[in-house]
């Protein structure tokens, strides 16, 4: 047990254009700022496996607690860093930890992916026999400091945020008689260059997925769907229920997935599915479909660029006629140039990420496009190469060419500002092509009588 000991998590609240700005030339203002909040949560984690036996507190610099919270992740004790520059908003944290009574603080910066709990507990073992440990960073700052005394000579004369930090504050101690103990060396991540460790220390994490299936009289597919899922170490397999009357959830339940229920609308169950997920990864997954081998390898990477927020598979059908291996060519011809991929190519997102966007919007059809669409303002939503298998039923029942201009007809009369609920019957009955236009010219001349 370490008694009255303090680790300090001192980070920034992630406002686009004010965190990481050296790296927002290559990730954009919103990328830097999730690559920094993603960065935190990591610390932060690693910093609650010290729990109980080490206090944890979350230090932040701008941000409500609810909205630190909410970004973060966490509901640890939040204070607010004191204004000034680093060494002395540092000073004060340590200041006011020890008039607490803590007789061990160690302060660790949000910079570093490759912290662990096992280097933090190193830290205040260190602290048993040094008045000041160090862990230093590659880049000639620190990524971790930490004192069992008052020692407010480290942080005076300090050059921050330049190349020389760690030595000045080693000779700042040594001046001072303060004893100092190193930690092993560590990469932080600060300029473009670094991104590609931060790649490397995302897909290590090996992050689970939340498999998320809106479901709705699937009974047919639904078992051996999420029997087929439930095998993968690191997935957790959800089906969204909106009322089935042929068994799903139970056939759902016997193929180990967890169930809950929603109201019915494809937004509305996939919303709540994301409600109960556990996951950092969310991806939604229609009854209907199949992931490709290696699926969660694939998002993992994709995700593991900060300048990406989103993403989804190519699309496949499991009919390999000619005319249906053309539109799957249109589709993701579409999905890649206009980072526009719909609901059956599987889309994935980090949760954080979701929650930020507020979830599908609750509009009973396009509820993927729009979603996606409103991403595209925070980073790329990405098609990968590996394909989804999708069925073909609606396709046999329709005809590929009846179906091909629905998609077409839902897409012109979506962006008309026709009734959602007008487009989304048409769509479920396949609609001939005078229902549609008869839908799209009278809102069009609903629009001119305005």
């Amino acid at each position: 047990m370490i008694s009255r000991s303090l680790l300090i998590v001192f980070a920034r609240f992630p406002l686009p254009g004010k965190t990481k700005t050296r790296l927002i030339p290559t990730l954009g203002e919103h990328g830097a700022a999730r690559l920094h909040r993603d960065m935190a949560r990591h610390t932060i984690g690693a910093a609650g496996r010290l729990l109980p036996e080490v206090r944890v507190e979350l230090w932040c610099d701008g941000g409500t607690k609810e909205e630190i919270g909410e970004s973060f992740g966490s509901d640890m004790p939040v204070r607010h860093q004191s204004g000034g520059n680093l060494g002395q908003r540092m000073l004060d944290a340590f200041s006011h930890s020890f008039s607490r009574g803590f007789e061990r603080v160690v302060l660790a910066g949000t910079d570093c992916p490759f912290l662990t709990p096992e280097i933090l507990k190193q830290a205040f073992h260190e602290l048993a026999s040094a008045d000041c440990v160090l862990g230093p960073a590659h880049d000639g700052g620190y990524y971790l400091i930490g004192l069992s005394r008052p020692c407010p000579e480290v942080f005076e004369g300090i050059s921050w945020g330049g190349s020389e930090v760690l030595d000045q504050t080693r000779a700042r101690a040594r001046a001072a008689g303060v004893s100092v103990s190193m930690l092993e060396v560590l990469h932080d991540i600060d300029r473009p260059e670094d991104l590609p460790l931060w790649k490397e220390a995302f897909i290590g994490r090996n992050d689970s997925i939340s498999v998320i299936i809106p479901a709705l009289n699937e009974g047919v597919v639904i078992e051996d769907a999420v029997r087929r899922l439930s095998r993968i170490p690191g997935i957790e397999v959800i089906v969204a229920d909106g009322g089935s009357g042929d068994g799903t959830p139970e056939l759902a339940r016997a193929g180990w997935a967890s169930v809950v229920h929603a109201p019915p609308g494809r937004a509305a169950q996939m919303n709540a599915g994301a409600k109960h997920a556990g996951s950092g990864i969310l991806l939604f997954l229609h009854a209907d479909t199949r992931l490709p081998d290696d699926f969660d390898r694939w998002a993992r990477a994709a995700l593991a660029d900060p300048s990406v927020i989103a993403g989804a598979f190519g699309l496949g059908f499991d009919d390999r006629s000619l005319s249906l291996r053309v539109t799957a060519w249109g589709a993701n011809l579409r999905s890649r140039l206009l980072q526009l991929p719909y609901g059956d190519q599987a889309f994935f997102i980090k949760r954080a990420d979701f929650r930020e966007a507020g979830g599908f919007p609750l509009i009973p059809i396009m509820e993927d496009a729009v979603f996606a669409w409103s991403l595209k303002k925070q980073g790329r939503v990405v098609t990968l190469p590996v394909h989804v298998v999708t069925s073909s039923r609606r396709y046999r029942r329709l005809g590929v060419f009846r179906t091909f201009l629905a998609n077409q007809f839902v897409i012109v009369c979506f962006l008309l500002g026709a009734d959602p609920a007008a487009v989304a019957g048409l769509y479920r009955t396949g609609g001939s092509i005078g229902e549609w236009l008869v839908l799209s010219g009278s809102t069009v001349w609903k629009k001119i009588l305005r």
